[in-house]
Order: structure tokens, then sequence, then C-alpha cells
């Protein structure tokens, strides 16, 4: 009986052969896991998408804050300086007040019947001036005031206009954002549904939450017995899993569901 012999050509063309399988016969991925290989793939795509969409409104919260408070500041500037206004007309009018009761009462001085009457009247007279003196110095300090309140009102009026008109602007372009990736992420979460059919459901609620913690990753490789994810080395036991395809396996530090690196 013949004995067949191969070459060395025809071992080395076997091998090529055999290196141009695929990888994943080398090392197999578990069924579940290769489904969350790819739904992590469609969830990307959907993060990448949302992600700028997502932030959106935490934006416009801290932009309206803003808003407000100089909306605040120009409405309080505003009431003061109407405030020093009015301030400001009571004393002409209480000084204009003064004048005429002070004018009066030189006319009673010509009337008066006798001299402590000329006396009191006099007094009168003096006690009048000297508040109408009071009410002039406050007015003019009022007018002092009224020059910076007039400044301040001014001021912070137009810096919240022009904050009003870029949280205006902001809001236009998040909405424009939103329409032109509404069709895009409309088609990216129609193809997630797909990818997540046939994935248990305990296992999808694991992944969810841990995609949700794990900044967009909750599948990870393991390359030299390392996951990828938080570089931690890994027990030669969960290898072996992992090369038997045998199990879901986890990393026991970051918890991230696992599958090995092809050969």
């Amino acid at each position: 009986m013949r004995v067949r012999t191969l070459s060395a050509s025809a071992v080395g063309l076997d091998c090529s052969r055999a290196d141009r399988r695929d990888p994943r016969t080398l090392n197999p991925v578990h069924e579940h896991v290769q489904k969350l290989l790819d739904l992590q793939k469609v969830d990307q795509e959907v993060s990448s998408l949302t992600k700028d969409i997502d932030q959106l409104p935490a934006e416009e919260e801290k932009r309206k804050r803003r808003l407000d408070q100089l909306e605040r500041a120009a409405t309080e500037a505003a009431a003061a300086m109407q405030k020093a206004e009015v301030e400001s007309r009571n004393c002409d009018s209480a000084s204009r007040a003064a004048d005429e009761q002070v004018t009066k009462l030189n006319e009673r001085l010509n009337v008066c019947r006798n001299n402590a009457e000329y006396q009191a009247t006099l007094f009168e007279i003096e006690s009048v001036k000297k508040d109408r003196d009071q009410i002039q110095d406050d007015g003019l300090q009022l007018l002092e005031q009224m020059e910076g309140l007039s400044e301040a009102a001014a001021t912070t009026l137009k810096a919240f206009e022009e904050e009003r008109a870029v949280f205006e602007g902001f809001l236009a372009e998040a909405q424009k954002m939103r329409n032109d990736r509404a069709d895009e992420i409309g088609e990216a979460r129609a193809k997630r549904a797909g990818a997540a059919e046939g994935i248990p459901p305990d296992l999808l609620r694991e992944y969810e939450g841990l995609y949700k913690t794990r900044d967009f990753m909750a599948v990870s490789q393991v390359e030299d017995a390392y996951c990828q994810g938080c570089y931690n080395k890994i027990t030669m036991n969960d290898v072996a899993r992992l090369m038997g395809s045998s199990a879901v396996v986890r990393c026991g530090s970051c918890q991230r569901v696992l599958y090995m690196a092809p050969a």
C-alpha cells in the first residue's frame, strides 16, 4: 500500500488556506455577544447623531437662566431710575410749594397786628426756608444719582437685549439641528429595533445599563487577556470561556460584556 506524502509546497498551501478562514471561526464569539456587538455599533451611530441634540436642553436652560438674570438686572435698574425720577419731581414740587408758602408768609408780615405775631411769622418763614433748602439739597443729590442710574439702566438693558438676540439665535440653530437630523435619527433608531431582536430581555437590559454608564461601550474586546474597556487583566478561566464561546463573560472589574479579539 502506497503512502501519499505531501510536499512542502502543498503543506504551505493548506496552511495559507487555513489562514484565510473567517477569523471568528478561530475565536468564535458567543451568539448573544455578537448580537450585542451589532447592537452597540448601531447605538453608537445613534449616539453620534443625538449627542449634541441631547445636550441642547441643558444648554438652553443655562442660557435661559443667564437671560433671566440680565432681565431682572435691567428691570431693577429701570425701577431704580423711575423711583429717582419720581422723588426728584416730588422734590421740585415740594420746593415750589415752599416758595409759595414763603411768599404768602411774607405778605402776612404786612398785616401783622402786633410784634408777637410778626416775630412768629418771621420764625415760620425761616423754618420753611430751612426745609426748602434741605429739599433742594436732596433734589441735587437725586440729580447726581440719576446720572449713574440712567447709565446703569441703559447698560443693563443693552446687555439684556444683546443676550436675548443671542438666545433667540441659539434656539433657531437648535431647532434647525433637530430638523436636519430627524430623518437620520429615525432611520438609525429603526435599525436599532431590528438589531435588538433575538437578545434575551435580561441581557438587553444589562447591556443598556452598561451602555449608559460605561461611555457608550458596554461590550469590550479582550486583547492579551486584558479588557480594553478598563485595561484590567481578566482571569485565565474567563479567557478559556471566551475562547470556547461557551457563555457570556463579564469583566470582573468594569462588568462590561467581553469578547475575544480574532486570532
